[in-house]
């Protein structure tokens, strides 16, 4: 606790940043001062968002906050939080544990290194998507579409491929200089076999990923919009978990009309997503307009 720092939130007249607390055990995960300046001021509520996720997921969100505004944590803090997160989550991948624990990429990786046990075949990425952690399959099924399609874009090559645009452009580049689409693994044996289809539990990791990031950038919660978006993808997430009391939820003769309803919403989810990915793929300003 810094009592300094606290003197300065209490003097400030304005309404501050929700702070997040974590539902099942009442800890603050992010707002500890602020909760310490509204004591000062003699005020008994305060805005806050509640977080209901396991105990591990909720250490990844406090220390992910507490590494974007506030008193930053030193970086010795970030480093023991990384390791933990590491040994909780070995299935997310480095650049996403890098964000979370305020550290570079290589650092994370450094440390991955020296955890005991077997290494995941795929791990899920900052963007919520699986990968498997050796690329060489999605690298020959790029250089095979270059060859197709050498005027497509590598944003077409990736979408087609299951592969980022970054290493189809470094695909394109090694080829050009005459190597192998895929650099040479040191003492591997055999190229790993792909990812299976994505289950209820890889999803409900997707989801706790995509909702760290989410509720920690400033530009999405501390707006009305914002904090709408958050409180709109919390309220499905909560559904994930566990399905079957849905299931159960439903009586047997609202089955039908209950599954067409859920057919329907994923319709909307995939309409949803097919926006968001068209708006990424034209830089034209603005949504979309009416039909003429």
């Amino acid at each position: 606790m810094n009592t300094e720092h606290v003197q300065i939130l209490a003097g400030i007249t304005e309404e501050l940043p929700p702070i997040v607390i974590h539902e099942p055990s009442g800890r603050v995960l992010d707002g500890i001062h602020r909760v310490r300046a509204a004591l000062t001021q003699e005020r008994n509520r305060i805005p806050a968002i509640v977080y209901s996720g396991s105990d591990d997921d909720a250490f990844a969100v406090a220390v992910r906050l507490n590494t974007a505004h506030g008193l930053p944590l030193t970086r010795a803090e970030r480093i023991i939080a990384a390791e933990r997160i590491l040994g909780t989550h070995p299935h997310w991948s480095n650049r996403m544990i890098a964000g979370v624990a305020g550290l570079a990429e290589s650092t994370v990786r450094v440390h991955r290194r020296d955890l005991p046990g077997p290494r995941s075949l795929s791990r899920v990425g900052r963007d919520g998507r699986v990968r498997p952690t050796d690329a060489t399959d999605g690298r020959l099924r790029a250089s095979r579409l270059l060859a197709e399609r050498p005027t497509a874009s590598a944003r077409e090559i990736a979408r087609a491929a299951g592969v980022s645009p970054n290493t189809v452009l470094d695909v394109r580049r090694r080829l050009a200089e005459g190597r192998e689409p895929a650099p040479a693994r040191s003492g591997s044996a055999g190229t790993p076999a792909p990812p299976g289809p994505i289950g209820p539990s890889d999803l409900e990791k997707i989801t706790e990923a995509m909702l760290v990031d989410l509720m920690a950038d400033p530009s999405i919660r501390l707006n009305d919009r914002g904090r709408f978006l958050i409180r709109w993808m919390r309220a499905n997430r909560e559904a994930l978990n566990p399905p079957s009391d849905v299931v159960c939820a439903v009586p047997d003769h609202w089955s039908v009309p209950v599954a067409r309803l859920a057919r329907a919403y994923s319709l909307f989810w995939q309409d949803l997503a097919r926006q968001l990915e068209l708006r990424l793929a034209d830089p034209s300003p603005g949504p979309p307009g009416p039909p003429r």
